[in-house]
């Protein structure tokens, strides 16, 4: 396995730039290809005009206007992406060609529907989601966007810091817990492992009973041809979620790969949790499963 296909929901455009760039970097690190995809919002409201043959007019102006922008919108969008692959140098293509060209590719695709399931269907396909961390003081929408795709695509997102990626991260820091999540960003995440300088395999006292401990996930990353060392500290009374930024900077980790949402979304809003902690103080990039 690869990530020889990076998916790019093109949503926003303050952060078009920045993910667009993140993704070609990925694509360059493992010959991939950006495959950048744009909903446009279905129009919320269509009442029956052969009932409420007043507000016909209006409402037809409504859906018009309406339309219009979401078109203008993706233009907007569909340049600001094209732009950034011709300054990288990366060829243009149709999904169904990119095989056949030498060097990165990048697709272009949009549809009409509904923002985060769309988003997340589309994402399927893929073997890596490429966005922004979500501003969490502002637009609530990136971060349905992020939660849907993380918990109906069943591939790895990559969150970048809205300045943008530096490069394709080389000093991984792995959260390790013992749960299936954990698990699967292992799994999920061994081809960036694989050319890492050195991992970083962090245990936060002790794993749920049961489940692997740090030594055999060790053992897994070791047998894989992965660089790696473990590392198991203490930090009580502390939000585990400080304790893992702590030890990111303490190794000198340039990303962290963690599960997203062990526990339910629903407790991690109201009580509080490992995901929303990390998106709301990392600096570094994420890169998380469900």
């Amino acid at each position: 396995m690869s990530f020889k296909t990076i998916f790019v929901p093109m949503a926003f455009e303050q952060t078009a730039k920045s993910v667009s760039d993140a993704a070609l970097k990925m694509a360059h690190a493992f010959h991939g290809h950006v495959m950048a995809h744009h909903v446009r919002q279905r129009f919320a409201s269509y009442p029956p005009m052969e009932f409420f043959p007043a507000a016909a007019s209006a409402t037809t102006m409504a859906m018009e206007s309406h339309d219009e922008a979401t078109a203008a919108f993706a233009r907007t969008m569909r340049v600001a992406f094209e732009e950034r692959c011709d300054e990288d140098g990366a060829h243009i293509v149709p999904v169904s060609e990119a095989l056949k060209h030498n060097g990165v590719t990048a697709s272009w695709s949009e549809e009409t529907g509904a923002m985060t399931r769309n988003y997340a269907m589309a994402a399927r396909v893929a073997d890596l989601v490429v966005m922004s961390n979500p501003d969490p003081k502002e637009i609530l929408l990136e971060r349905e966007i992020f939660e849907e795709i993380l918990m109906q695509s069943g591939a790895p997102v990559l969150l970048v810091p809205r300045g943008g990626l530096d490069a394709a991260p080389r000093r991984p820091l792995v959260a390790w817990d013992g749960s299936l999540q954990a698990s699967r960003i292992l799994r999920c995440a061994l081809p960036l492992l694989q050319m890492s300088e050195e991992t970083t395999l962090l245990t936060i006292g002790e794993t749920d009973f049961g489940t692997p401990g740090i030594e055999a996930a060790r053992l897994w990353l070791e047998r894989a041809g992965v660089k790696v060392k473990s590392r198991t500290v203490e930090w009580p009374d502390r939000p585990i979620a400080e304790r893992i930024l702590n030890q990111c900077e303490a190794t000198g980790s340039d990303i962290v790969l963690m599960g997203g949402y062990s526990h339910s979304r629903l407790r991690e809003s109201m009580l509080g949790g490992v995901t929303l902690h990390m998106l709301r103080h990392a600096n570094q990039p994420l890169l998380m499963i469900h």
